[in-house]
């Protein structure tokens, strides 16, 4: 769950710090709250928010996902005193600051495609489609799908209501995901693969490596035409409307590009 923190109450709270960086610094960012991450990009977990004109007490800096800011455009994150970050492009500072000796606590992991070849063709969140919290890939029966990064296998359940078989195609009116997997990765994130055609070949508990195979194209579940449904979950678990985000930006950050068709 993403806790809500106000700027002035947060930046109470890392003002109280012990000072290891002699430079004043407050964040610069007038449009929106800066969000306060677990690691230097992102992708990773939102803990809390800042807003403009908090002032902030940075110890040092950190090489991660390049982002345009509002003072610059850059790769450094600040961390915080907490061991927690910020975009360096959204931070107005009077001097510099030295790099982080150690290596970010949050993991960082490799992703991929977990389709490989297969463009996306239906779209996070359309207004056709608002509830959609995934993003749809096109593809044949059978074409094997691929766990999108390391993780463990969280769920592997037979979704579809009122009663019926997953085992058969769905249907548009059908309701569910069909046969499913869900991945739980470091960084509380988590991805859901949905619409297999067969009950997939991995269990609960099961470690699995990025681009491992998880399962099989189908159109279980409520569907008309063999497709992969693939959903992204920050801050999770749980995985919720509130936790989706959209996969193409997620996994075009993650160095794992999915294009459209």
């Amino acid at each position: 769950m993403v806790t809500t923190v106000t700027g002035a109450a947060l930046g109470a709270v890392i003002g109280s710090q012990p000072a290891t960086a002699r430079i004043t610094a407050t964040v610069n960012s007038p449009g929106a709250n800066l969000n306060v991450r677990t690691g230097p990009a992102r992708w990773y977990p939102r803990v809390g928010r800042l807003t403009h004109g908090t002032p902030v007490n940075p110890t040092c800096q950190e090489k991660g996902e390049y982002v345009a800011g509002s003072e610059r455009d850059t790769d450094l994150w600040d961390r915080l005193p907490d061991g927690t970050y910020i975009h360096d492009g959204h931070v107005k500072r009077s001097g510099s600051l030295p790099m982080c000796a150690a290596a970010s606590t949050a993991p960082h992991i490799e992703w991929t495609h977990p389709l490989p070849g297969f463009k996306v063709q239906g779209g996070f969140r359309t207004p056709q489609r608002p509830t959609h919290r995934g993003v749809d890939l096109m593809s044949f029966k059978g074409t094997p799908i691929h766990a999108a990064a390391q993780g463990t296998i969280v769920e592997v359940v037979c979704n579809i209501q009122p009663g019926g078989s997953c085992d058969v195609d769905g249907t548009p009116q059908s309701r569910g995901c069909g046969w499913y997997v869900k991945i739980a990765h470091p960084g509380k994130v988590a991805t859901l693969y949905c619409h297999m055609i067969a009950k997939p070949p991995v269990v609960a508990g099961q470690k699995v490596k990025a681009g491992q195979v998880i399962g099989y194209i189908g159109s279980s579940g409520r569907s008309s035409f063999p497709h992969l449904h693939y959903e992204v979950h920050v801050n999770a678990p749980p995985t919720s409307d509130a936790a989706a985000v959209d996969p193409i930006q997620f996994m075009g950050t993650v160095g794992a590009p999915m294009p459209r068709a």
